[in-house]
């Protein structure tokens, strides 16, 4: 078993391992961020990008746990709690967002009272690069003694 905390560093005036530099000489080059779907398979978890979130990894699934405290009335108000819902975004390209039982989507919710609250943007998103061996479309979710918990299966080749 692996385990393994993830925070992102802060992005203060350095170059990102996201950036890409224009090969123009000129000198008011501008860094190119790189479209976040552009991969196979991604996760999203409706918290800041900075957020404390544990990767388990066993042989059999990826589980990643977050602490939901402060917003486990959301979580658990909206019908039972919370689903994971895979988008297609292209054909072999799918995105796993969580949202609500009732169909809302809890990231969009979440963002926006942050974005009252500390004016911040939709992009700043905790997202995961699903490895090629994963099974997105039997993604679980559950929201339960204040953790959010998404287990992602992998394959039986894997």
């Amino acid at each position: 078993m692996f385990i393994l905390k993830r925070n992102n560093l802060k992005r203060n005036n350095q170059r990102s391992q996201h950036a890409v530099v224009s090969s123009t000489s000129n000198s008011n080059c501008r860094n190119l961020w790189r479209l976040p779907h552009v991969f196979a398979n991604m996760l999203e978890l409706p918290f800041h990008s900075h957020a404390d979130v544990s990767i388990e990894e066993t042989p059999k699934f990826l589980r990643f746990v977050a602490s939901c405290n402060s917003n486990i009335n959301k979580f658990n108000a909206n019908a039972g709690g919370v689903r994971a819902q895979v988008i297609e975004i292209l054909p072999g390209i799918t995105k796993i967002v969580i949202e609500g039982m009732n169909g809302s989507n809890v990231t969009e919710e979440y963002h926006h009272q942050q974005q009252q609250q500390y004016l911040r943007h939709v992009v700043d998103i905790w997202r995961f690069r699903l490895p090629a061996w994963t099974r997105p479309e039997l993604v679980t979710a559950v929201c339960s003694g204040g953790k959010l918990v998404v287990t992602v299966p992998k394959s039986k080749g894997d």
